[in-house]
């Protein structure tokens, strides 16, 4: 395994109020990009455990008096058990996953190979807006990748902070648990909202953000509308995975098939 840190401004952003994390992990032919982000007093999300020295290092740079989550993934919350501790500030996250953070993470053996585990941590639920001394973030439910996700938006500056929810325009695997139709009206909600930049959680700044969200959006529905039709011709999920996604990613290997193409044919069939 190999871990890259950068703790300076990302490449892609423009926007000097917001101060980028970036971190690479690399494992059996798997290679991912990690983003946090600081802005106006608080911390977005704390990244995998296996990155704690450097998220620290960020840390002790840029002083954060809160910390704010995404959802509950250890690579969001890996190192709020540290942070906390270490710097004395609250953390909040979805009331629906307070009792999940209250006790260690019981994570697949392929997720703790790669991220580290994550230990308990006290956290507060998020109210409506977040209010920091400079800015106001609507924290918007959008379930989908977690019933418990949720993004950041300042619709003044047209900034979005967006977890797991963006990634790419052509999701091709998802997680098993993933509810795809319920992400689509996230997505959905989302662009009844003003904003430009989005702030992924493994892609980085993203440009021109609403209209690639857009983009997603549309190509899931007509994924959807292919999947559908197969499945009225008498195709099942494993069928319709086969000749939609013919090739399979090593994640798909590594994790015992747990991340897949299949687990995005199904939840348009059964969700």
């Amino acid at each position: 395994m190999t871990l890259h840190n950068i703790l300076s401004h990302n490449s892609q952003n423009y926007d000097p109020e917001v101060k980028v994390f970036s971190s690479t992990i690399q494992m059996m032919g798997s290679r991912l990009n990690v983003y946090c982000y600081f802005v106006d007093g608080m911390l977005i999300d704390t990244g995998p455990q296996r990155m704690e020295k450097e998220i620290s290092e960020f840390c002790l740079l840029h002083r954060p008096d809160k910390i704010i989550h995404t959802h509950y993934h250890e690579d969001h919350t890996g190192n709020t058990a540290y942070l906390t501790a270490k710097f004395q500030i609250p953390a909040y996250i979805h009331s629906e996953s307070l009792h999940i953070c209250q006790v260690k993470g019981e994570i697949p053996f392929y997720r703790r190979a790669f991220w580290g585990n994550r230990k308990e941590f006290p956290a507060e639920a998020l109210p409506n807006f977040v209010e920091n001394e400079h800015s106001r973030w609507e924290v918007i439910h959008t379930p989908g990748h977690t019933s418990d996700h949720v993004v950041f938006l300042d619709e003044d500056k047209g900034r979005l902070f967006s977890g797991d929810l963006f990634l790419h325009d052509k999701t091709r695997i998802v997680r098993r648990h993933e509810n795809i139709p319920r992400l689509m009206e996230s997505l959905a909600l989302l662009l009844k909202k003003n904003f430009d930049t989005v702030y992924c959680a493994h892609a980085g700044v993203v440009n021109q953000g609403y209209r690639l969200i857009e983009r997603k959006l549309h190509y899931l529905e007509d994924l959807q509308g292919q999947i559908l039709t197969l499945t009225q011709k008498g195709l099942d999920a494993k069928a319709i995975t086969r000749k939609l996604f013919p090739q399979r990613p090593m994640i798909t290997y590594f994790s015992f098939g747990q991340f897949s193409a299949y687990h995005l044919v199904r939840s348009f069939i059964d969700d």
